[in-house]
Formats: structure tokens, sequence, C-alpha cells
């Protein structure tokens, strides 16, 4: 039996195919690339070095894919970040504490700063980008003043540097988190009623409010773990670069908000791709090695990322969504729930 498939068929396979896997090619192409350009880049040690990076960015943007599949984002994770990492690193420093309950307190104070930053959009009826953009700077200048605008340089206390440089059966440990911080947000997602709540709340928050949903208590859950993903990922840099202070992680958000967009996940909300996140982290991540190994200054690795979200934030807007009434959108669902 012979199959006939026109131009028009196969033009729309082939969009279909670039929609899911469009990451993938890209990705795929970007490593054929640099494998042409540079012998260093398809290495073991390069490629470990790579999926390290890959894992840092990719856990706290974990954490903002949920926020914005709930219909919200928070400009803040760069500030939880830093002051999370000011926090353990002081008590294991300067109050001797052992790393597993300092690791814990940074943990618990990033979850602390994302229920406050729900408690601010849900009881004062804050747009989340207002309320996020304001703790934000009121974050830094509480690291700053918590270390007096000092470093704090980790010594002695070796085992905190296994957050960012140990390995468990042979993987380094921030790949090991980001591997399980993803199976977790999966089976939550899918398999759970908070899971499905977080979607429907992104959807339509008002219909999710008469249809029983507690709309707060979903948006509290949701910001408390992106708060954790970010501390976790504020006291891995400064693990791994031995020092903790009020200026580190500047930029962050910009980042993790990069790889969730460029993952798929909509900001409209109510639509969640979290495989999209790790694929958006790896292509992210890619380039930026790919600089560093062309001896290309670290300054058009901002520049990469910034165009990088505009093109996905222009490809948004070709879908449909309307950024400009964005704080409109928010203020409405805000007063319905």
């Amino acid at each position: 039996m012979q199959i006939k498939v026109n131009s028009n068929t196969l033009a729309r396979l082939l969009a279909a195919a670039w929609q899911s896997y469009r990451l993938g090619f890209l990705v795929a192409l970007v490593g054929l690339l640099l494998t042409l350009l540079t012998p260093h880049f398809l290495t073991i040690d390069n490629l470990y070095n790579v999926l390290t990076n890959v894992s840092l960015v990719a856990i706290v943007g974990l954490g903002m894919t949920l926020a914005i599949a709930s219909g919200n984002f928070d400009l803040s994770v760069g500030s939880t970040a830093a002051l999370a990492g000011c926090i353990s690193m002081s008590l294991i420093v300067n109050n001797d504490w052992s790393v597993p309950p300092a690791i814990l307190v940074g943990l618990v104070s990033g979850a602390l700063i994302g229920l406050g930053n729900g408690l601010i959009i849900t009881e004062l009826r804050v747009p989340a980008f207002i309320a996020t953009l304001a703790t934000m700077t009121i974050l830094r200048g509480v690291a700053l003043i918590y270390t007096n605008g000092r470093d704090i340089y980790l010594s002695g206390k070796t085992d905190y540097k296994f957050l960012s440089g140990g390995r468990l059966l042979g993987i380094p440990v921030p790949i090991v988190l980001m591997l399980a911080l993803t199976i977790i947000l999966i089976l939550v997602v899918k398999q759970t009623r908070f899971g499905r709540q977080v979607l429907a709340v992104g959807s339509n928050k008002a219909a999710a409010r008469r249809s029983g949903v507690r709309v707060s208590l979903v948006v509290w859950g949701v910001f408390a773990i992106v708060g954790v993903t970010a501390a976790l990922y504020g006291m891995i840099i400064s693990s791994q670069v031995l020092t903790a202070n009020g200026r580190l992680d500047t930029g962050l958000e910009l980042s993790a908000i990069a790889v969730v967009v460029l993952g798929g996940t909509p900001l409209s909300g109510g639509q969640i791709n979290l495989i999209g996140t790790l694929l958006g982290s790896l292509l992210i991540e890619t380039i930026n090695n790919g600089l560093n190994l062309l001896n290309i200054s670290s300054f058009y690795q901002q520049l990469t990322v910034g165009l990088l979200l505009l093109i996905a934030l222009t490809l948004e807007v070709s879908r449909g969504y309307d950024l400009k009434n964005l704080l409109k959108v928010e203020k409405t669902s805000n007063e319905a729930a």
C-alpha cells in the first residue's frame, strides 16, 4: 500500500515535530557546532561541568516553573538565594554549627521567605510582579545588613563543600539534586491534588475558587517551594565559591524565567513543562560553556540569556499571550481569590 503525503500535511508534521522537539534540536545543533569549533567541548570532564552548571540554574528554574504555571512568578529568587547562603554559612563559620542543621535552616528560611511573598500577594492583593520586585530589594538589603556588607569565608567545615563538589554514586551532588527535584515535582503535578490545583489556579483563579479550590493556600505552597529551590541554589553556589555575601546571585531571576519560558511553560499559566525547563537550562549553559571554551568574554553570556528570553517572549506573544495585560490579569485574579 502506497501512502501519499501532500506538501501541506508534511509541513504540518514538521511544524508539530519542531514545536515538540525544538529545544532538543537546538541543543544538538549547538553541541555539534561546538564540537567542530573546539576539541575541548566533547570531553567527559567538560560534559560533567556543563551538566553541573545546568543543574544549578535548573534547580531554581523548576521552582519558577511551578510559579509560572500557577499564573505568578518570583523576581526575588536571587535575593532569597543570597540571604539563605549567608544564613547557612554564617551558622557554620560564626556559630560552629554542624552542616546538616545549617542547611536545614537555610531551606526553612527560603520557605518562609516564599510564604511571605505568597501572603503579600493573596492577603494584601498585591500583584506578584510588584510584590516580588519589592521583596527582591528588601531581601538584598537584609542580606547586606546581616553580613554588615562583608564576605563570609568558609574555613574548615569542608563537609559543606559536599553540596557543590561532592558525588553520589559517581554523580555530582547538584545533578543528583536536580534529578530528584524534577522527579518529585513531576509526581506532585501529575499525582497529587495540589498539583492539579496549581494548574487550575493558573488557568483561572476565579473558576478554581468556585470549584472549591483554596486559592490562597495553593499560592502559599507554590511560593514556599520556589523559596526552597532558591535557597538550595544559594547554598550550593556559596559552597562552590567558598564565600557568602549579600551581592551573590544577582540576575538569577532573569535566568530562571528564561529557562522556563524557553522550556515551553507559557507565562499565561495553567500549563507546565518541567522537562522543557531542564532542556532550556541545558541550551543556555551549553552556549555559555562554548563561549568560555572559545575565550569569549563572559559579558556575552548575559547578552545570550537576554536574547534567548526575548526570542521566547516573542514566541509567547505570537501564540496570543498579551504581556501588556500582565498586571491587569493578576489584579483581577487576586480580587477573585
